[in-house]
């Protein structure tokens, strides 16, 4: 048994789960109302940013310089700025990582800087972020509680929150976008896209998909521009509609359900088995991938760019 013991802070180590003392070691900013990070991060590196609660704010560096500014806010109940420090962490590629935490309310962060909470805590204090990231680096932002914005910045954009609104716009790589509870858009993407959330309406413009989009409660709208490639799409919603406009030559295998509503489509739909106006099954044009489109109580609406 004693064995055990004196390995076990070894393994938490390796977890990214550090002992007090050492964790006390790595935080900066502890002591700072507004904390500032800049360093260099290669072409095609990542930049990974995580908040306990907060929102985040990501625009385009005008050089090769990252930079991170955070502001701590206190509210009327009495929290303290000293509440809240940061880990800063670079791995042997040149990614940087950097992750908010509050230690008496049982935060911490993992190897990669994302945020981990083990308890509810008083949230007492917030972090308001602002990210600058230069072109040809890839971002992972989250938060436990706050909007997130990604405008022009990030080869790739992989953003989540716990509670509240994202938006990513004018992106050049692909875009995975996670919300529990608030809407969620994306405009002027030119890669693939993501989109999750539990409770929001969905709104996606790309010039090039493909895209799968699955909300617990909302309206789904989504504007493809053009298919190269010849993957699956799904788009589902427990309650509400869903609008998809595609490419005028789109040919793919439709497979559509829906408890209450109506299915409407400009494409000449080649209908399979049997007649049933809560789900149809279809080819559009010579067939190809599967369109799935599902929703508990909406209207299905597909129209041609």
């Amino acid at each position: 048994m004693r064995s055990v013991i004196r390995a076990l802070p070894a393994v938490l180590i390796l977890l990214g789960v550090m002992p007090a003392s050492s964790r006390a070691q790595a935080l900066v900013g502890q002591s700072d109302s507004i904390y500032t990070w800049r360093g260099a991060i290669p072409d095609g590196g990542r930049l990974t940013v995580s908040n306990f609660n907060g929102p985040i704010d990501v625009r385009p560096a005008t050089g090769s310089t990252a930079e991170l500014r955070a502001e701590k806010r206190t509210d009327r109940r009495g929290g303290r700025i000293t509440d809240v420090a940061f880990e800063v962490r670079t791995s042997s590629r040149g990614d940087v990582s950097i992750c908010s935490t509050q230690e008496d309310a049982d935060d911490s962060c993992d190897e990669g800087g994302r945020h981990n909470r083990h308890g509810d805590g008083d949230r007492q204090v917030t972090v308001a972020m602002t990210v600058l990231v230069p072109r040809g680096v890839s971002v992972r932002i989250g938060t436990g509680n706050g909007e997130i914005s990604v405008v022009r910045a990030g080869s790739n954009v992989h953003a989540s929150t716990g509670n509240g609104r994202v938006h990513i716009e004018a992106t050049e790589g692909a875009v995975e976008a996670a919300t529990g509870n608030g809407e969620v858009s994306v405009r002027d993407a030119k890669a693939p896209v993501r989109v999750s959330t539990g409770n929001g309406d969905v709104d996606v413009t790309t010039a090039e998909g493909p895209v799968a989009v699955t909300s617990g409660n909302g309206d789904i709208d989504v504007r493809i521009t053009s298919l190269r490639a010849k993957e699956n799409m799904s788009f589902s919603t427990g309650r509400g509609a869903v609008r998809l406009t595609l490419p005028a030559n789109y040919n793919g295998e439709l497979d559509a359900s829906t408890g209450n509503g109506s299915i409407r489509s400009e494409f000449d739909l080649k209908l399979k088995g049997r007649l049933n106006p809560q789900h149809v099954r279809a080819t559009i044009g010579d067939g190809g991938p599967l369109l799935q489109m599902s929703s508990g109580n909406g209207e299905f609406v597909i129209r041609k760019s």
